[in-house]
């Protein structure tokens, strides 16, 4: 059952630099292997738990949220929910979703606390942002983008024509957006794009 495996994750290292091999423990054990239709976010949530909503949020710039809270139950069948801007393309939100996840996953403990609340704001992703929101980035892009399976597509099409192509390849793989794409290389040190 999946509170063993959160028992067993969150005792690990939460540091910034482990967020790939955490990211690979959360794929491990819900047996992802084939990216093709990219990572199944949502249905990681809802194995945890999670109901998911899509609306207009406010204020302006929120993409998602996150909460736990027992008052749910009665109202949406389960104390966790999440929530993404329903106006952010497909792979916003799922990269929005996976931001979340890695804040359920590190930043919260049931055992410990009845309630949990986390927005995201993906404008506020700067250098001087918060330690916990870089590592929740972190967790995402490697829970999204798997770094030897990203290197691996980015082998096969940087022969494409162009940047743009080979962003889009990668982006329609991944089922993600050219704004993670992008970052992933810098995460990785992809500087040698064609023009």
């Amino acid at each position: 059952m999946y509170k063993n495996f959160l028992k067993n994750i969150r005792k690990k290292s939460k540091a910034i630099n482990d967020m790939p091999v955490r990211a690979q423990e959360v794929l491990d054990y819900f047996q992802i292997n084939n990216l093709t239709s990219g990572v199944p976010v949502v249905e990681i949530l809802i194995n945890l738990g999670f109901k998911i909503f899509q609306s207009e949020l406010e204020p302006a710039g929120l993409s998602a949220y996150i909460a736990v809270d027992p008052k749910f139950e009665s109202v949406y069948g389960s104390n966790k929910i999440t929530c993404v801007h329903i106006n952010d393309s497909v792979g916003h939100k799922k990269f929005a979703l996976a931001h979340e996840l890695g804040h359920y996953l590190f930043d919260f403990n049931e055992s410990e606390n009845l309630y949990y609340y986390n927005t995201y704001f993906p404008e506020k992703d700067t250098e001087e942002q918060e330690p916990n929101e870089k590592r929740a980035n972190k967790f995402a892009a490697n829970l999204l983008m798997p770094q030897d399976a990203f290197l691996n597509k980015y082998e096969e099409y940087k022969k494409l024509e162009s940047k743009v192509d080979i962003v889009t390849a990668l982006c329609r793989y991944f089922v993600v957006s050219p704004t993670a794409v992008i970052k992933r290389f810098d995460e990785l040190g992809i500087n040698n794009l064609q023009a």
